[in-house]
């Protein structure tokens, strides 16, 4: 009896791990494919290529789903795990909950998978402070038009409202 329980928790152990490994095989592409993508984008965003920053979006926003799907499986992975009494709040917790020799190169793949996450989360970022500045500076742009060139007081009570729009929205300017 004692041995036929330890058998199904050494199978139950190795499914885990095999559903660890399958997840990992599954991240890598996906987290090279948008490092590859971020630095392409990052040249389209130095180079004001619309075209091309707008084709990128579009495959952003799919391995951006795919990433979510990754993270779906990882979160039923470590759940599943919870249930066996599995230590649940890592990958790498539960690589080395599970006890298995098979599980140590596991190790390596999941401490660059993070390394690839934290490269991913910075180009993100930086991409994210670039793109509200651009906005910023349009939004700038468009306001100095819209006063013909004359920058509007912030907080003026009645100065601005016999105003035009300035020389481009209103004719009578």
């Amino acid at each position: 009896m004692h041995a036929e329980q330890a058998a199904s928790t050494q199978t139950i152990q190795r499914q885990l791990l095999g559903q660890a490994t399958g997840i990992l095989n599954d991240l890598e592409p996906i987290q090279k494919q948008l490092l590859n993508l971020y630095q392409e984008k990052s040249k389209a965003l130095k180079q004001v290529d619309v075209t091309r920053i707008e084709q990128f979006g579009v495959v952003e926003e799919q391995l951006t789903r795919d990433l979510q799907f990754v993270l779906l499986r990882r979160q039923e992975l470590l759940q599943a795990a919870e249930k066996q009494g599995l230590p649940s709040d890592s990958m790498q917790s539960l690589l080395s909950g599970l006890g298995l020799d098979e599980s140590n190169p596991i190790f390596q793949r999941v401490s660059e998978a993070q390394e690839r996450s934290q490269a991913l989360r910075h180009e993100s970022w930086v991409q994210w402070i670039v793109s509200q500045r651009s906005y910023h500076h349009y939004s700038q742009i468009l306001e100095l038009i819209a006063h013909a060139g004359k920058k509007v007081p912030t907080y003026s009570r009645g100065q601005n409202e016999n105003n035009t729009g300035g020389a481009i929205f209103d004719a009578s300017a």
